[in-house]
């Protein structure tokens, strides 16, 4: 604090403000002005940095930008003085300089598993390694909102996008982002916009090591709840698991509660009073629980009698935490990161012009709801 004379007594002024002062002696009856200027604290720049590291402008800036290589000594002195001074980049004007908004818009149809707030996770920790920020919105399950939702991406000017599973034809609102050359990567194949780059975990070893693991317990039969998240992108995981399970001799049903307009209580039902009933249940992290519910209320046991396994668990929790399922685990957070290192670089050198498929993420978890095949 700066005191300033009032007579006989002293005004306190914070140091950061410019102060001017009209008073008066009140003895000689004189007016006179007290002037009391305090300079507010200059940030730390750029300049400031380079000068302290004994380096050039440009060369602290490919330092912390890591836009080209700079030697490790020089480095190491630019980050040891940006500790020093305590700088911080001014995020709104590289954004400028660079005619970008530093903002990655992610679109979900909707939030309703837990897998994708680990692709949050993981797109959010690349976002924010590039010094970008997320803007995430979900349509909430209801493809009405979809053009309202992707106008107002737009007018954010967001630099890239990422498609988290919407529905239908995606063309008419996407057009103004490809006309603007704003890269959009998406995690399914999209009808009527082609061209958009898929970017996927390949699920093919975790998927060959859970049915080989189930072989060898004795199972030859398994009805798959086929919608959701386990078939994203659907063409390469249905051919993993039918390459898999014809690799065992092991027969393979596909049922889904979308297109026949059943619930998952009333086709687990329908599998397990068939003619020849399956010993395992494939189906989505959600839909686990009710398909356990369902084996139970005909009066069956897991695993003793019917065997359950989870694809796409979520390190926020599993959907059947006491039973501990049996998992193809895909590591969602991986995924996302990987992904928003994809967007990343297509908004610095231009759309890939293929598909990535990234190995090394699905792997078979054994859990408590997979046991032996029963006797027949």
């Amino acid at each position: 604090m700066i005191r300033a004379p009032y007579g006989q007594y002293e005004i306190p002024i914070p140091a950061v403000w410019n102060f001017e002062c009209v008073t008066r002696d009140r003895e000689a009856g004189l007016r006179y002005r007290l002037y009391v200027s305090a300079e507010r604290p200059r940030p730390v720049t750029l300049m400031d940095v380079a000068n302290e590291a004994g380096v050039s402008v440009s060369t602290a800036s490919r330092a912390l930008t890591g836009a080209r290589r700079v030697r490790g000594d020089l480095e190491a002195r630019v980050r040891t003085a940006v500790e020093t001074l305590g700088y911080r980049p001014n995020e709104a004007a590289r954004g400028l300089r660079m005619a970008r908004t530093m903002t990655i818009g992610v679109f979900f149809h909707e939030l309703t598993s837990p897998v994708s707030l680990d692709l949050i996770d993981g797109l959010g920790a690349a976002a924010h390694a590039g010094r970008y920020s997320l803007a995430v919105t979900s349509a909430r399950g209801d493809r009405s909102q979809y053009a309202s939702l992707f106008q107002h991406l737009y007018g954010q000017r967001v630099d890239g996008i990422v498609l988290a599973w919407p529905l239908g034809d995606l063309s008419a609102h996407l057009a103004p982002f490809v006309r603007a050359g704003v890269p959009v990567i998406t995690f399914r194949s999209q009808r009527g916009e082609p061209g958009l780059p898929v970017v996927s975990a390949d699920t093919s070893a975790g998927t060959t090591q859970a049915v080989n693991a189930l072989a060898a317990l004795g199972h030859r039969g398994m009805t798959v709840i086929a919608h959701g998240i386990l078939w994203t992108p659907p063409a390469s995981r249905r051919r993993n698991l039918d390459l898999a399970t014809e690799a065992v001799g092991m027969w393979l049903r596909r049922r889904s509660s979308r297109d026949a307009g059943l619930s998952v209580r009333e086709i687990v039902t329908s599998e397990l009073t068939s003619e020849d009933p399956p010993t395992v249940f494939l189906a989505p992290n959600a839909d686990v629980r009710e398909v356990i519910e369902s084996i139970r209320a005909l009066g069956k046991r897991v695993p003793e009698h019917v065997s359950v396994v989870s694809f796409a668990d979520s390190r926020f929790g599993a959907t059947v935490r006491s039973e501990r399922p049996a998992v193809i685990d895909i590591d969602s957070y991986e995924l996302g990161r990987r992904m928003g290192e994809v967007v990343l670089e297509a908004i610095e050198n231009g759309t890939p012009d293929e598909d990535i498929r990234i190995p090394g993420l699905a792997r078979w978890v054994p859990g408590a709801t997979v046991g032996p095949a029963p006797r027949r």
